[in-house]
């Protein structure tokens, strides 16, 4: 792929993304007002289990696909890339039909037993219909990422969040008289609704496509397609699924830790959907940035790797890296100067605002963790991120446990654990890219400069943007200031002269 079209494809869907990242915020801070501290606590006490069971049904599908269609279209091989879609789509059908049957018929008992709550029965009802939808649009949606057509899935993806939200608002509005479970169910079950919307728009786009671009060349057999989409897919999927079981156990973990803290339940659940429903997704908000590089990054860089294009590689990871630390030490900036206000902006509670400042400190840590992930996946090196998952998971619940469970810390311990797992897991990672590339991060750039941009940013908010009544008007100023401020020092410091080109492939 060219480089104008990365750059191109990479502003676009980050401007798409902001835009559905927006949506989804805004479903967040509308669902928190309408069914509560408590509702929240079982919506997000389901939500890793339904994540759980979307890798088990089609997990890894998206970023498998999308390589494959990356690589198909740097050959000329459509003729195979529709075969491939059609294999697995219907593959997918059964084999999530499977899995969604054994999901209803063990519902009670995952409620009452796994969870160790009843009331989420019905939210667990709620998203069994988007385990069989996602399964089968997640291939349409890698087939578009890998042909780098990313208007489709991005106009899509806006589509299908206001249909969520339009769901949620009529369904939750009539599920309130019955009770806390069922409102919570209303908000899953939106999820469906919206998904559905999102894979008949997929599909015809699909379609239209094929039509106006006819497949040629040698296909293998049906077996033999399945199987190279599968092999890229397992791992992905087994790690999605170890980190959403470890994400379970997790959400059941701590209201039973912050209770051994002392903390009443009903009073840790609400605690605990403060922390994930609303203090979280402030703080990965601004990751709607990174999702978009990720997207384009995987198949660009599977691309470059199959042609051996080791400059274009080591260019793409080096902006990779600086877009993240950029993204992340400007919004640490941001909530460290104003967090009670900004918890009270989106959520109608202040008292978030101490869990945004407990966990700021550790966002540059996770986001620059998130670029490597997305690097490994287009170096292929899915195995090791498996790997490197389990054992960052396996020490997430060991301090969670430890550390939530200290009288004088409780909540406070999550982000203990939030820095120390983030950290051990980009060590992890760059240890495997290393093995991969010779390479030297320009840590002026990409650490340094972005560091004391943030500091000269949390400085100019707390004292002098922080007097604005308007949020959003402070949060938009704070951020033009950092990218004005850290362009100026970029370009003195000779900016992308100083950036290093050896970055040499090896076998």
């Amino acid at each position: 792929m060219k480089s104008s079209s990365f750059f191109k494809n990479t502003v676009f869907l980050t401007l798409s993304n902001i835009i559905t990242g927006t949506l989804s915020f805004i479903y967040s801070i509308i669902l928190s007002r309408e069914i509560g501290p408590s509702g929240m606590g079982l919506y997000q006490l389901v939500m890793p289990l339904y994540i759980m069971f979307l890798f088990i049904t089609g997990g890894g599908t998206t970023v498998a696909v999308s390589k494959i269609a990356a690589e198909k279209k740097a050959t000329g091989n459509f003729k195979e890339l529709y075969r491939i879609v059609k294999v697995t789509v219907i593959f997918e059908f059964f084999w999530s039909l499977l899995i969604t049957s054994i999901v209803v018929l063990c519902a009670n008992y995952i409620a009452s037993g796994f969870l160790s709550d009843e009331r989420t029965f019905y939210s667990i009802l709620a998203f069994c219909p988007a385990l069989i939808i996602i399964s089968i649009s997640s291939i349409y949606k890698g087939t578009f990422f890998g042909l780098q057509r990313v208007v489709a899935p991005a106009m899509i993806d806006m589509i299908e969040k206001f249909i969520r939200v339009a769901a949620m608002f009529a369904l939750v509005e009539y599920a309130k008289e019955y009770g806390v479970e069922f409102s919570s169910a209303a908000a899953v079950l939106a999820l469906s609704i919206g998904e559905l919307g999102s894979l008949i728009l997929f599909y015809i786009c699909y379609r239209t496509y094929v039509s106006k671009h006819p497949g040629f060349g040698r296909c293998d057999n049906d077996l033999q397609l399945i199987f190279n989409v599968l092999k890229l897919a397992i791992p992905l999927a087994i790690n999605g699924i170890m980190s959403t079981v470890f994400g379970t156990i997790t959400a059941v973990l701590i209201p039973k830790r912050l209770q051994a803290s002392g903390i009443p339940y009903e009073k840790a659940l609400g605690l605990f959907g403060r922390l994930q429903g609303m203090a979280l997704s402030i703080v990965f908000y601004p990751t709607v940035v990174i999702g978009a590089l990720n997207v384009i990054l995987i198949p660009s860089i599977s691309e470059a790797v199959t042609f051996r294009k080791d400059r274009i590689i080591n260019h793409r990871m080096n902006v990779a890296v600086r877009v993240a630390s950029l993204t992340a030490f400007s919004s640490t900036a941001i909530l460290l100067s104003m967090p009670e206000r900004i918890g009270e902006f989106f959520f109608k509670d202040s008292s978030v605002g101490e869990l945004l400042r407990i966990l700021a400190p550790g966002i540059p840590i996770a986001y620059i963790g998130m670029i490597s992930g997305a690097i490994l996946n287009g170096l292929g090196k899915q195995t090791k991120i498996l790997l490197n998952s389990i054992i960052t998971s396996i020490v997430d619940l060991m301090l969670i446990y430890i550390f939530i469970g200290i009288p004088s810390l409780n909540i406070k311990g999550y982000a203990v654990t939030f820095i120390c797992t983030s950290l051990l897991g980009i060590v992890l990672n760059y240890r495997v890219i290393k093995s991969s590339f010779e390479y030297t991060i320009d840590l002026y750039n990409t650490m340094l400069l972005p560091l004391f941009c943030s500091i000269l940013i949390y400085i100019i908010t707390l004292n002098f943007l922080s007097r604005l009544s308007s949020i959003p008007t402070i949060i938009l100023l704070s951020y033009g200031f950092f990218i004005v401020v850290y362009m100026l020092f970029f370009k003195m410091s000779g900016g992308g002269k100083k950036e290093l080109t050896r970055f040499t492939l090896r076998s």
